[in-house]
């Protein structure tokens, strides 16, 4: 009985096509990869502002999610109404309407996932043209995304930056929707 092995050349072959083969799917599973921490950090911050939500209609009460900048980056801390006329900036500078939750440091949770917009990212549409990339928290003045106990909601749009695409939390203010969108390339799609 003779036994029959592989020879070196049929070996080499072998791992050569293998090589081949990962080097032509290597840069499609980092983009994947890449897109699945962008859609993570996108559904954190989602649940910020729903909660956020839920806090208004529970306790009937305006709160406001307030976007802070600090030397060290973004920070996001909790804000609710004191006297019955909405969170605003005159009133927590004078401690009217108080912090309920400490501010915490804006972070995505991963490296290659900011709080940012990337160079020649289309606005959404209905709006044409291109974002600004240096206005990525985009609530009004005081960057600041207010929910009433009846509904409403501040318009805005909260924007994150991945390698290979960018992601975009927008607060509807009629309804105080909270969608998650991401666009790669030059179309932007829910989530």
């Amino acid at each position: 009985m003779t036994e029959r092995g592989f020879s070196l050349v049929e070996l080499m072959v072998v791992f050569v096509l293998a090589l081949v083969l990962f080097a032509f799917s290597a840069p499609h599973i980092r983009a994947y990869s890449a897109e699945a921490h962008l859609l993570g950090a996108g559904q954190v911050f989602r649940g910020e502002f729903r909660k956020a939500r839920s806090m208004a209609a529970a306790r009937g009460v305006y709160t406001a999610l307030r976007f802070e900048s600090h030397p060290d980056g973004w920070r996001l801390a909790t804000y609710m109404d004191g006297n019955n006329n909405g969170v605003r900036t005159a009133d927590i500078n004078s401690g009217v309407d108080r912090r309920v939750a400490p501010a915490r440091q804006l972070t995505t949770g991963s490296g290659e996932v900011r709080v940012g917009i990337n160079p020649g990212t289309p606005k959404i549409p209905p709006d044409s043209g291109t974002l600004d990339p240096s206005d990525p928290i985009q609530f009004g003045n005081s960057n600041m995304l207010s929910f009433s106990p009846l509904g409403g909601a501040t318009p805005g749009t909260f924007y994150l930056a991945g390698p290979f695409a960018q992601a975009a939390v927008r607060v509807n203010p009629a309804t105080a929707r909270v969608r998650l969108m991401v666009c790669r390339g030059a179309k932007w799609i829910e989530r």
